[in-house]
């Protein structure tokens, strides 16, 4: 009895130290900083960007009016986009400065509907 006694003894603390001894390295290995590890630096390098200008369009508005009136006199009409391209303005802006042409009454250029399209023609 005795001697079955002193096996449980021992087999029950040869398991508590084997569950301690691996709970213990695994909080030193993840949870634990080593002093004596090689860390490398992480240095991040950030250039400033060098500052642009936005240099704007160096036609004038005459300029490109008798860009849009040469055009004409060699196409029957003009789209926003192609005239976009040709003067190298956004869509939206060629837009607005073919309807204030349209809309002047100097200038000999009206616009005409097809279907959805806006063209601008020469009269």
């Amino acid at each position: 009895m005795k001697i079955k006694m002193n096996f449980k003894k021992a087999t029950l603390i040869a398991i508590t130290m084997l569950i301690s001894t691996t709970a213990f390295a695994q909080h030193r290995h993840y949870g634990h900083v080593h002093p004596y590890t090689y860390r490398p630096a992480v240095v991040t390098i950030v250039n400033r960007p060098a500052v642009t200008t936005h240099i704007s369009n160096r036609l004038s508005k005459k300029d490109r009016l008798d860009m849009a009136l040469a055009y004409l006199k060699n196409n029957k009409s003009l789209s926003i986009s192609k005239y976009s391209k040709m003067t190298g303005l956004t869509k939206a802006t060629a837009e607005a400065e073919l309807d204030a042409f349209a809309f002047s009454n100097s200038s000999p250029i009206k616009i005409i509907m097809n279907g959805k399209k806006k063209l601008y023609v020469a009269l």
